[in-house]
């Protein structure tokens, strides 16, 4: 049996430019954050941080109505 002799495949054909434009880092187009970008990331900064604060007051308000809860019965218990 003969081996077929492999012929190279044609790739698409791109110019130098375009090549080395593809071939060019991304990190070099970065441009810094306007004033308004800015001011945005701050504002949802201070909200998350809000959200939490609130999520973590009605959680401590839970917790503290629940221990009261457990306490009255405790006392109601023991005064029988």
């Amino acid at each position: 049996m003969k081996a077929g002799k492999k012929t190279k495949t044609e790739g698409k054909k791109e110019s130098s430019s375009a090549f080395f434009e593809r071939l060019r880092p991304k990190f070099l187009d970065w441009k810094p954050s306007t004033e308004e970008e800015k001011a945005l990331e701050v504002k949802a900064r201070r909200d998350a941080k809000e959200a939490e604060l609130n999520r973590v007051m009605e959680l401590a308000k839970a917790r503290e109505t629940e221990k009261a809860a457990k306490s009255k019965k405790r006392h109601r218990v023991r005064s029988r």
